[in-house]
């Protein structure tokens, strides 16, 4: 692990998409296409810049702070891993099919 065992790391083509940050509660933070990091921030109120992260590439929301439903989550994820999928070299997203 990367960061330690107080972080669990999602790759895809091993680059991290999602990391939660055991170490500060229940902590999603997910890598972000900076060209529609203003929308997330100003569309879900518990959507913030992950705290340590490059700036406008990584966005955090906590479980355990604000209800937010399944469906949003899971949409966060998956627009995560899409982004990072999608500028991986041909060859790497080739091997993931």
């Amino acid at each position: 692990m990367p960061f330690g065992p107080e972080y669990v790391v999602f790759r895809v083509g091993d680059k991290i998409f999602c990391c939660l940050a055991l170490v500060l509660g229940n902590v999603v933070q997910l890598k972000w296409n900076p060209d529609e990091f203003d929308a997330v921030i100003d569309g879900y109120p518990y959507v913030r810049q992950a705290w340590h992260w490059h700036k406008r590439h990584m966005i955090q929301f906590d479980l355990a702070e604000a209800p937010i439903p399944d469906d949003v989550a899971k949409e966060l994820i998956d627009r995560a891993y899409a982004y990072v999928r999608d500028r991986l070299p041909r060859k790497v997203r080739a091997q993931l099919r």
